[in-house]
């Protein structure tokens, strides 16, 4: 049984919540859990970011389905202990949910998912900057979004030297006038990680130069709406270091 991860919720009302499930079936889903403020017992601690429940639904009186019963196949245990993993956690599962559709069309990005999340839990390092890179790469080509990072976004000839990158355009563009000033060299190794198994990304050094916010950038602007969840990563010193080297 695959499941449905828990990437986020809203509280509704006095004691129920809104959860919000990643599937790799029907892509972005939400669900009523029905007093599930008021009772530990009710879902017994199920619905935490980055679990992986198995779910029965029920008809509700409006559009949400009501969350009957969740029952836990996997849940984090590292990276709930480490405030960098934890970072990364929230992240993730924003990012994906964020840019995944609702009614379908989502397995490629909740399975991108559940290999970061396993990441998460490997202890021979903390997962860093290539990393976070590499998940919103593929997150950004798995919803259709994939920046140009080694042709001009607006001629399509090659990036060669001192590169901007332009949200509006879709990627890296010819200098001047387009932000700060970046190396080529340096969106082609944003290419590389795009196209590296996110599982051999580990231990893998950053790119260099400022192209460390350009895809979180990337994918904020066609959200259209900030990610919550960048401010707690913003405050992580390795796992998102902004190198303008």
């Amino acid at each position: 049984m695959q499941g449905w991860i828990v990437v986020g919720g809203l509280d509704y009302g006095e004691s129920d919540r809104i959860v919000r499930f990643l599937t790799p079936e029907q892509g972005r889903v939400d669900a009523l859990g029905r007093k599930a403020r008021a009772s530990k017992r009710r879902f017994a601690g199920a619905l935490e970011l980055g679990n992986r429940v198995a779910v029965e639904l029920g008809r509700g009186r409006g559009s949400l389905p009501v969350l009957n019963t969740a029952d836990v196949l996997s849940t984090p245990t590292l990276a709930r202990k480490e405030l960098e993993r934890l970072a990364l956690l929230n992240w993730g599962c924003e990012l994906c949910a964020g840019l995944s559709p609702e009614g379908g069309g989502g397995d490629k990005l909740y399975h991108l998912l559940r290999v970061g999340l396993d990441l998460l839990e490997r202890d021979d390092a903390t997962p860093g900057v290539a990393s976070r890179l590499a998940l919103e790469a593929k997150a950004l080509t798995f919803a259709g979004l994939t920046p140009s990072l080694l042709l001009d976004a607006k001629d399509r000839s090659r990036l060669e030297g001192w590169v901007g990158f332009s949200l509006e355009a879709g990627g890296g563009v010819a200098w001047p006038g387009y932000g700060e000033r970046i190396r080529a060299s340096s969106l082609g190794d944003l290419e590389h990680l795009r196209k590296t198994p996110l599982s051999e990304t580990l231990h893998l050094a950053p790119p260099e130069g400022a192209v460390h916010w350009l895809l979180a950038d990337f994918t904020e602007y066609h959200l259209g709406r900030a990610l919550r969840s960048r401010s707690m990563l913003s405050m992580m010193g390795p796992t998102a270091s902004h190198d303008t080297r």
